[in-house]
Formats: structure tokens, sequence, C-alpha cells
């Protein structure tokens, strides 16, 4: 299982932080030690009698054995070492086990021998009252021994416990790396990797064995290392989705890693408006945009430097089942320049132009490659209230799938890219909250299908560009540029009957027949053009937008124009690139007309 192998080689590569809190508060645990989050702190001094007892809401770790650590079933369930949940200290059954263990290694150290003298004085539920702490039987139990001369008086900040347990352990075969056992660490929840399936299903991908002799072949050591390894890295530093978890690593240091699944607005760069790293869209190429988003989140300020990050990044994907167990999605390893050149590849032919509104009220155009949610909405919409179960099903598995464009090659969908052109060829569709069509929404639709568009053309070795293309005479992309032109015709004569100003927001009639225009083009727009007669007139220089149309025209191939074949994605790319051209125009007429 090259998985296992390699986060427990991340372990060894990070065992500087083993133990250590870090600033958001989470720790990787030793040897033979797991995480819990403590409800009540116990004062001891060294002879084990109790000074105090508070309430305490803090993540520690804490001693356990084979047994408790991989299992917490059976009757009573295997008690762990030294901190406890309160049932094992009230229920005369658990507490004659957990005592019984406890008094095993309490010679070990001192402080371990205090608390068990305490224990024995079976006083915790009396000093509880005493000190008016507030407890349930799960509570969690942890102590703190208080000794002249000692500063660590917590017992899992003392490290001098820690390896105390894990000399016992080694000591007696507890988990050692000699021993081999049948019995992994849970991951998520009470939910394995590794497990025996009571189906006897042999399948070694998702880690599970038909024998139990099968799964010892993994030593303990190797196994517990590579499970804390992943528990730490999923509540450090994985992306969630339902019960999904995306983690993304260097194997050498643990550090994580630049997401393939955030859009390129979510990072940094581009929060800040006054930032002068946001990249502008206009003269921008998709290969100098990528490059220079590469440049800003990566530190390099040359691109040869990037054949000097040799480190190893794994890709790790995994989802819980209903039936307790974790299933590997997807697991890749790559060097780090590679994975580097894998997203910038991908951000460099998935990327559109968009806008954004600044805090100043300006609206700033930029290049950006939509993120994997943005993308799965703009294929399958947005998550309805009352079906989150399925749509996180369809999220989940379209998220592995672009994980797969992104970093195995795979070819962009089809399906996917008609279904997003689908959507967005019908606006009213894209609805607010409070009722109308949210034409903001929409536009940001149709420039996330144009990416989409962008990509699956790239896999098919056909480039489309960022601005404009004059002289292009591809059917869809031209019946697209037309489109764009019947729209301008008509908001630029609203735009004089309303004094110059933007306050008509009605949709034209290019968008009201959007749909049919997609379906029947030929058909559609001669319905389209027929109504754009009174619009005209109210035009001094409509002739500028009729020799337009003549030009887009004049490039349409022998008997194209005529056909009435359905639009694919190209007739987005020009219609949207065209909208562009005019909206770079400025705010008057004269230059509105006489731009070109």
């Amino acid at each position: 299982m090259n998985w296992l192998t390699d986060l427990a080689k991340t372990y060894d590569n990070v065992s500087n932080i083993v133990g250590i809190k870090n600033t958001n508060g989470f720790i990787l645990a030793p040897i033979n030690h797991i995480v819990i989050e403590a409800d009540i702190r116990i004062f001891l001094d060294a002879n084990g009698f109790c000074r105090d007892i508070e309430q305490y809401n803090e993540r520690i770790i804490i001693p356990c054995s084979e047994k408790s650590k991989n299992s917490r079933s059976g009757d009573p369930p295997p008690p762990h070492p030294l901190h406890e949940q309160l049932q094992y200290f009230t229920d005369e059954k658990r507490r004659g086990i957990y005592s019984e263990q406890l008094k095993s290694w309490c010679n070990t150290h001192p402080k371990v021998e205090a608390v068990y003298k305490y224990i024995e004085s079976a006083t915790l539920e009396k000093d509880l009252k005493k000190f008016d702490v507030k407890s349930k039987v799960s509570s969690w139990i942890c102590f703190s021994v208080e000794i002249p001369g000692d500063t660590t008086p917590n017992l899992w900040d003392d490290k001098s416990v820690v390896e105390a347990w894990q000399r016992y352990c080694t000591n007696n075969k507890i988990g050692n790396k000699e021993s081999y056992n049948y019995k992994h660490a849970p991951v998520i929840g009470n939910a394995k990797l590794i497990s025996i399936p009571t189906d006897k299903s042999f399948i070694t991908w998702q880690g599970r064995f038909d024998k139990s002799e099968q799964s010892r072949t993994v030593s303990a050591t190797e196994s517990e290392k590579a499970h804390n390894m992943l528990k730490y890295l999923i509540e450090a530093q994985c992306y969630s989705c339902d019960t999904q978890r995306i983690i993304i690593w260097t194997i050498d240091d643990g550090t994580p890693q630049l997401s393939p699944l955030a859009g390129t607005d979510e990072f940094d760069i581009f929060n800040n408006e006054d930032n002068d790293k946001l990249i502008e869209a206009s003269n921008e190429t998709g290969r100098s945009y990528a490059q220079k988003l590469l440049r800003s989140i990566s530190g390099i300020s040359n691109y040869k430097e990037l054949e000097n990050f040799k480190r190893t990044v794994a890709v790790f994907v995994i989802d819980k089942n209903s039936d307790g167990r974790i299933s590997i999605k997807f697991y890749r390893t790559l060097p780090e320049n590679e994975y580097i050149k894998r997203i910038e590849n991908w951000r460099e032919t998935c990327c559109w132009n968009f806008k954004v509104k600044g805090k100043d009220g300006k609206t700033r155009n930029y290049v950006s490659a939509p993120s994997t949610d943005k993308i799965i909405a703009a294929v399958y919409g947005e998550r309805p209230p009352d079906e989150a179960t399925s749509y996180e099903k369809i999220k989940k598995q379209a998220r592995e799938r672009i994980l797969s464009f992104i970093l195995n090659g795979e070819k962009f969908d089809k399906a996917w890219l008609s279904a997003a052109v689908n959507r967005v060829s019908n606006p009213f569709s894209y609805d607010k909250s409070d009722g109308g069509w949210d034409i903001y929404k929409w536009e940001n639709a149709v420039s996330i299908a144009c990416a989409m568009t962008k990509r699956y053309y790239k896999d098919k070795e056909e480039e489309f560009s960022l601005e404009l293309e004059r002289e292009r005479n591809d059917r869809d992309y031209l019946y697209g540029r037309m489109l764009a032109v019947a729209d301008k015709i008509e908001s630029h004569a609203r735009w004089l009957q309303t004094g110059k100003n933007d306050t008509d927001k009605r949709p034209t009639n290019a968008v009201r027949y959007m749909s049919a225009f997609a379906t029947k083009p030929f058909r559609t727009w001669e319905v389209i053009y027929r109504q754009l007669n009174p619009y005209i007139q109210r035009l001094n220089g409509w002739e500028w937008y009729q020799k337009e149309l003549d030009e887009i025209m004049s490039l349409f191939k022998e008997n194209e124009y005529e056909s009435d074949k359905s639009l694919d994605g190209k007739y987005l790319l020009g219609y949207s690139l065209q909208r562009r051209y005019y909206n770079n125009f400025k705010n008057s007429e004269e230059e509105q007309i006489n731009a070109d």
C-alpha cells in the first residue's frame, strides 16, 4: 500500500512536530498515543491528593493501547492507560479493568503513580461535587500532577510521561515495529481504511482483506505512524465535501500544497483590490496569465527555478462509506515541479475573462480559472435545498473527476460542457433570491462555460484566445458574435433613450431568444434581426453596426450560415468576446460608434 508507506515516511520526516500543538490547536500524535478533546482537568499532588478540579476544553494527547486505539467495542470496551472518560472511574466493572491496567505501568513514572494512588482512593465523584464541576459519563478526564521543582504539570505536555508509556509498550511488545496485527486505527470517527469486511470480499485497493493474516504484513508501528499522520493532515489541511476528504501534502516535510481545486480568484492576490498583483485581463494571454499566477503563489521569480522544486507531492482522496469503512477514491504522487506545472497548465487552458466589482464601485476585469465548485454549479446547477444529499454525492464524484482532468491529463468531459452550455443558454433560469433575473450570476456562468469550452477544445488541439479573433471563421463562433452585435444595438439604443444612463435593465431580445438561437441559429437570427429595426432607427451611426455584421457574415464558409444545426460552446466564446470588445469602449456615443 503506497499511501500507507508514504504517510509513514512523512511522519518520520516531520518528527520534530510530534506531540506539539500548532497555532491552530492541531497535534500530530506520538506513537502509542491519540488526540482527544478533554473536558475536565484534575490537579493532583505527588501523593495523589486532589487539589482542584476544573472544566477544561482543550485538545490533548493521551496514551493508548493497541486495543483501546483500534477498537472501543466490547463489554466493557478496553480502557486507555491513563486519561479516560468518567464512566471508567464510576462504573465498577470498567474501573476495575482500568485500574488494573494503570497499576501495570504506574511504577514507570512518579506522576503516573500519583494518578494511580488517586484512582485507588475512589474519591473522584465526591471531588466533582466538592468543586462543583459539571460532568457526564462521556466526559474526558485528564490529569495534572504538581511536583515541587517540576515546570510541566500537565501529563500530556510532559515528554517523560510520553516516553515512559512508549518504553513500556516496547518492553511488553505492545505495538512495536516487530509486532503485526490485523486491527488498524479508525481515521474518521469509527470508520477505517484497513479492515476485514464481514462479506469476505478481497479489495486491496481500499485496504480490505479477506483474511486477518493478510493485513498482518503491515507492521503496527508503520500503521500507527501512517494513521496518525493522516488524521493530522485531515484536521490541519484537507478540503472537505460532506464525507469526502481531499488531502494534498509534500511527503518530504508534510507542508500543504497549492490546491488544484481552487479558482484563481480565491488566492490572496485577488482578495485585495489595491494589490498591484491583480492580473488584469487586457492584453493578457492564458500562458502569460498562468505564469504570472505561478510566480505570485509559488514565490519564484524565474520560470526555470521551478526545476529546483524537487519534493514529492501526494494527493489523497478518501470517502467515508455508510457501513463504517473508508474507501480510497484517488491517490497520486508527483514531483513537486511536475505537480505545479500540471496545475499551471489547467489554469492556462481552463480560464476566461471575469469581472469583479470593488468596494469603490469600479468594475475590474481579470483572467481566472474557475474553481471546482463553480464548474460543478455550471454543469449541475446550484444545490436545491431539498436535495442536499443527492447533490453532495454528485459533487464528490465531480471533484474526483476534475482532479483526474488536472493531474492525470484526462480529456475534459463533453457531456459536462454540453450541460453547462445548455444551462447558460437559458438566461432566465438564473434567478435572484427575491425574484427577477440575476444578470450578474448569469454573466459569471457564461464566463465559466467559456473557460470549460476553451479547455475542451484545447484537448482537441484547437486554441482560443482571450481576445476577440476578428478573422476566425468558425461557424459557431461567428453566430455568437452576431448575437452579441444584436444585443449591443438594442442596449445602445436604450442607453440613448434613457438619457445616456443605465437605468433600463430589461434583457434584450438577443438574450430573450438565446435558448432558441442556440438550437436553431439561422431561423432565430431572422426573428432577432427583424426586431432590431426600431432600435436601428434611433441610432445615427447604425451603419457602423451593420458594417460589423456584414464583416462577420462574410467570414462564413459556403452554406454554413444557412445551416440550422445547433450551436456548441464556441458560440459562447464569440458572444462573450464580442461583448467584451464593446464593453471596453468608454460611455460616449461618438466613441462607441466610431471606435474601430
